[in-house]
């Protein structure tokens, strides 16, 4: 069931506010090859639809940060 909340006017204004830097940050962790963080990824991952693409991208990759996506959720290996 769909979180009224999450997809409420407010809610989407903030996360079309967010997701420029949510994207650089993700750009410059593809650049680099440095892990932007689990915490980070699974934070776009459930707040930002749009950032799912350019997630499951950099899981392509960058198999060796030990996350993927198992069923449509992000699933850390060493966790």
């Amino acid at each position: 069931m769909p979180n009224p909340k999450k997809w409420s006017h407010e809610a989407i204004v903030a996360r079309a506010n967010a997701r420029p830097v949510r994207r650089k940050k993700l750009n410059r962790a593809a650049n680099s090859s440095e892990n932007p963080g689990f915490d980070f990824l699974q934070e776009c991952w459930s707040d930002d639809p749009a950032l799912q693409i350019v997630i499951k991208k950099l899981l392509a990759k960058f198999p060796q940060w030990g996350i993927a996506i198992v069923d449509g959720v992000l699933v850390d290996w060493e966790r």
